[in-house]
């Protein structure tokens, strides 16, 4: 995740100010997901599935050879919208180790760099799959410099309604300058594991 230190130097460089009024958030208002079943629904932002109401899961990359650690922790809200990233090691120099989906302006770990970030959510009909699609724009002195989208398409255990299975992407463009290592695509399998207070 150079780039976007590259375009935090380059910003400061040229002298532009920090942009804390008028500045839009480029995320859109309704977004197209693709569910586990192959249907297609409309959500609208800052939308979820109920089953993930007031709760907060742990995601681990699965591989043929087992499971990793846990590579980020999602916390849902109380109307099932997923609220914020936690633990996160998604580029996690820039955002840091907490990105909230609010929709609002906030700080990056990177002087002058901040991002504004929401979600859009759907279960299938029968309610055992599901598809949240995250969005973040960041912004280097108030201009657009980066966008991405992360997304997690799966389902939930038959047997156990605390574990769910399924596939995480990850895309990033820059679009402020022409810097190729900043244009980012991975995708992996997961699990997710019901965060349980005991």
């Amino acid at each position: 995740m150079q780039f976007l230190r590259r375009v935090s130097v380059c910003t400061a460089m040229l002298g532009f100010s920090l942009c804390v009024v008028g500045c839009s958030n480029g995320l859109p208002s309704s977004v197209d997901v693709e569910l586990p079943d192959g249907s297609v629904v409309q959500t609208t932002l800052g939308s979820g599935v109920i089953s993930f109401a007031d709760s907060k899961w742990q995601f681990f990359r699965t591989t043929g050879s087992g499971q990793g650690a846990p590579f980020v922790t999602i916390v849902f809200g109380p109307n099932s919208e997923l609220a914020a990233f936690e633990e996160n090691t998604i580029a996690s120099e820039i955002f840091g180790t907490e990105v909230i989906f609010d929709g609002a302006s906030h700080p990056t770990n990177q002087v002058g760099l901040t991002y504004a970030a929401a979600t859009f959510g759907a279960s299938t009909a029968d309610a055992t799959g599901f598809t949240f699609e995250g969005r973040v724009t960041a912004f280097a002195a108030g201009i657009n410099a980066a966008n991405a989208t992360a997304s997690a398409s799966g389902t939930f255990d038959g047997d156990d309604v605390n574990t769910v299975t399924g596939t995480f992407r990850f895309r990033s463009e820059v679009t402020l300058l022409d810097i190729p290592e900043g244009n980012i695509e991975d995708t992996y399998n997961f699990i997710g594991r019901r965060v349980v207070d005991e």
